[in-house]
């Protein structure tokens, strides 16, 4: 399977689905256990995920475009669900890949930049990159130019994927990010899966958590 970095698009292979902006997996697909970190030195596993829908993407703080960029538009897109007439709960995982630099106090300032509703994680290296493959992710540090220590940067696959509250891995999203149509993509994915993911939730009353529904 070849890489797509951040400038060329997604490594996923699957073949995309009409009217999404990049493709839905026609079963969603479980993640496995992972451990991560936020800023602020609170552990989160995949047990955090559940109780609102999240937008996945991977990146680091010193990325001077692909990351910024891609984080405003995600702000954009929530605004845009805020705003229809189902208030989808939701909010934005940025995973460092770059642990080495990215100290906690970093991923804090940078979750900040966004508003509310971001949280920076990241793990060890190898952590971040177990988490990574889930997603069919790819990175790897690329030269920057200059011969200054610690002056690299990285190539990385180009998506946001969105996750389900129930810890399931719903779609994936190519960049540049089309900011209505992922808003649409995501009240429609929520508005069928909601009986499943959010059996307590009725009508649009759905603006702070959404549970799962129990084994």
């Amino acid at each position: 399977m070849g890489v797509a970095f951040a400038r060329t698009g997604s490594a996923h292979e699957l073949p995309p689905a009409p009217n999404v902006s990049g493709f839905e997996l026609p079963q969603p697909k479980p993640l496995q256990p992972f451990a991560l970190r936020t800023g602020n030195g609170a552990a989160f596993t995949d047990r955090d995920l559940r109780g609102q829908w999240s937008f996945v993407f991977f990146g680091f703080t010193s990325c001077p475009d692909v990351c910024p960029t891609t984080m405003l538009e995600l702000r954009n897109v929530r605004d845009r669900v805020a705003a229809g007439t189902d208030a989808v709960p939701n909010r934005v995982l940025f995973v460092s890949i770059d642990p080495a630099r990215d100290t906690p106090a970093k991923l804090v300032d940078y979750a900040s930049r966004f508003g509310p509703g971001v949280t920076a994680l990241t793990a060890s290296d190898a952590g971040v990159r177990a988490f990574a493959d889930q997603f069919r992710v790819k990175y790897e540090k690329s030269a920057s130019g200059r011969a200054s220590p610690g002056s690299y940067q990285f190539d990385h696959t180009a998506s946001v994927s969105l996750v389900g509250p129930d810890a399931r891995l719903y779609a994936v999203f190519t960049l540049p990010l089309r900011t209505s149509q992922v808003a649409a993509d995501v009240q429609r994915i929520h508005a069928r899966h909601r009986a499943t993911v959010c059996p307590r939730v009725q009508g649009t009353d759905d603006n702070r958590s959404c549970s799962q529904r129990a084994a």
